[in-house]
């Protein structure tokens, strides 16, 4: 499997979270909130949370990266489901899986058909935070994806306004040590930007654009995501082409019959 694919892969596995010497991102500047726009702040956000959400995800997406040293696209299904449950796969130009990577947040299996390996490890193992960092956890995927209320939060700063005045910015406490920073949109409720920040230095920068028809619960996914931070080297685009359904998924879907002539290995 190329770099390129390999990397991107991972990347979307885990959303774009590569430890490797990324560019640097600041963090967007901000202005005061005026005294009438408070209230106006905090019902956006009350509403932001309280919308209904899905709790699984069906869809063909469209990976397109432009990494260090690498520039590709490849076609790819995700399947998701709260809590933690994933499955993925890219797929060559006839639809068949080139990687296939299934995880239930506390293990992951990921099978490289080109190769014919396949590597298993624990989700708390430093292969995996070689990858991602600590801060982030396999049931993060979801609400990053679908550019949603991160659940176990809590606000640590005073809202504010984007320069442009067209959204607020509210801080929430990742409760690890990080941050997270929201864009919501004054007209819309919905988020433009999520920005998770370890020491001050935005790791992921997530920019949303467009949208996906109503699902079930009338909840629209993102139809485009915009992944840099100094944790990648370069620049992730994830399009969702189709989703499918946001029904939960036979628990089958989450685990692999592993190729008996396949190499296996454990990762630590």
């Amino acid at each position: 499997m190329g770099r390129g694919l390999r990397w991107a892969a991972t990347t979307v596995v885990l959303l774009g979270l590569l430890i490797l010497a990324g560019c640097a991102t600041r963090l967007p500047p901000t202005e005061p909130l005026a005294p009438d726009e408070h209230a106006e702040a905090e019902a956006l956000f009350a509403g932001f949370v309280a919308r209904p959400t899905p709790a699984a995800i069906d869809a063909d997406l469209r990976l397109n990266w432009d990494f260090l040293g690498s520039k590709g696209g490849v076609a790819a299904v995700l399947q998701l489901q709260r809590p933690a449950l994933l499955r993925f796969a890219a797929n060559d130009p006839l639809g068949r899986a080139l990687v296939l990577a299934v995880s239930d947040g506390a293990a992951f299996t990921l099978v490289d058909n080109r190769q014919g390996r396949v590597y298993q490890g624990s989700t708390d193992s430093k292969f995996w935070h070689s990858y991602v960092p600590e801060s982030v956890a396999v049931a993060d995927v979801f609400v990053l994806l679908g550019a949603m209320a991160p659940e176990g939060t809590r606000r640590v700063a005073e809202s504010g306004r984007d320069k442009e005045g067209t959204g607020f910015w509210y801080v929430l406490d990742a409760s690890n040590g990080s941050t997270r920073h929201l864009l919501l949109d004054r007209r819309s409720g919905t988020m433009r930007r999520h920005l998770l920040v370890d020491d001050g230095e935005p790791v992921l920068d997530i920019v949303y654009s467009g949208a996906t028809g109503a699902d079930s619960t009338g909840y629209q996914w993102p139809r485009e995501l915009r992944v840099t931070g100094s944790a990648i080297t370069g620049t992730l685009s994830v399009h969702i082409d189709t989703v499918f359904s946001d029904q939960p998924l036979p628990a089958a879907t989450f685990r692999l019959t592993l190729p008996p002539h396949f190499t296996v290995e454990r990762v630590e």
